[in-house]
């Protein structure tokens, strides 16, 4: 088994990835540490998820990443992971970009939208590998995080619905050790270890250049491809509730980035109407789609697929991220 350290990244990026310039110094072993002890799973007494403790550099990462363990598998090189993948959305009816842009930008254009805010909910599943193990463990995750320069940052997990009934779930995939709705930690870290890129902390309204900056900070250079784009706007989602001017200027950027092309309606995972837009990543293995909602206009939702296998983990769907969710 070889899964080369890039490809690691670029799994743990998909998930919920932290600002490359600002850890480029984390290895994948470190940052296999760091989503180890964020989950808990660095020890086994399980009561080991209520409290935690910070030191160096795997402090300010861990302060920005939220991710759980809600389902734990072991899947070996042996066993089939297609079964492991959740199905991929079904596009139809795809209508012209210009169309969809105007679409989106219309609904973006009502009032009512919500003000910015440091507080963001998400909905995500990933893969996370231990590479010791030669396992991989299913991660649907609930998320709450808020952070302010003054107060640090503080981030909670509550474990959702299982991925599969008791009838229906796959060989090597155990039960949830976790009723839906349980908390399983509950994350503080004081205003002098929360770390992050100084034109996240100070952006405030639709200025396009400061969207820019945010974004350049958060790897996504001024020529940067809608794929890399991507990947720092879904980081960006990850400290701010945007408004909706905010995220209009977003989209415009995306499509600026070129290569945007569109898959069509669906509904999420959440059961919601998007539209799907897929990204470049020229030379990837993997494809990235943001989901805009039907609704309102708004940037709902990021899915990373890839597209071969890699040894053991299956080519599909390898993550999502879904923002805009009731409050719980």
């Amino acid at each position: 088994m070889s899964i080369s350290d890039d490809d690691l990244d670029r799994l743990f990026r998909a998930a919920n990835p932290a600002p490359p310039e600002e850890f480029a110094s984390l290895r994948a072993k470190d940052i296999a540490l760091r989503e180890n002890i964020i989950r808990g799973t660095a020890t086994p007494v399980r009561a080991r998820r209520r409290s935690w403790a910070w030191a160096g550099a795997t402090t300010a990462v861990a302060s920005l990443v939220v991710v759980t363990i809600v389902v734990a598998s072991i899947l070996l090189p042996s066993q089939q992971a297609v079964a492991l993948t959740p199905p991929p959305l079904l596009y139809s009816n795809a209508q012209p970009l210009a169309e969809v842009i105007d679409d989106a930008h219309d609904a973006l254009a009502r009032p009512g939208g919500p003000e910015q805010e440091s507080r963001v909910e998400t909905l995500s599943w990933g893969w996370s590998i231990d590479m010791a193990e030669e396992s991989v463990e299913v991660v649907p995750q609930y998320a709450t995080f808020t952070w302010s320069v003054e107060a640090g940052s503080s981030s909670v997990i509550i474990a959702g619905e299982s991925l599969w009934d008791d009838e229906d779930r796959p060989e090597g995939v155990a039960d949830s050790p976790y009723e839906p709705g349980e908390v399983i930690s509950e994350v503080s870290t004081p205003p002098g270890e929360f770390i992050a890129p100084p034109a996240v902390l100070e952006l405030d309204g639709a200025d396009r250049p400061q969207l820019a900056a945010a974004l350049e900070s958060l790897g996504a250079p001024e020529d940067a491809s809608s794929g890399q784009l991507l990947v720092a706007i879904g980081q960006l989602l990850s400290y701010w509730t945007l408004t909706d001017e905010q995220h209009a200027v977003l989209i415009d950027m995306l499509v600026e980035a070129g290569g945007v092309t569109v898959l069509g309606e669906t509904k999420d995972r959440e059961g919601r109407p998007v539209v799907g837009l897929r990204v470049s990543d020229d030379d990837s293995p993997y494809q990235d789609t943001v989901l805009i909602s039907a609704a309102t206009g708004r940037i709902v939702g990021v899915e990373n697929e890839r597209t071969e296998p890699l040894d053991f983990i299956p080519a599909g769907v390898v993550g999502y991220t879904l923002w805009d969710l009731p409050r719980r």
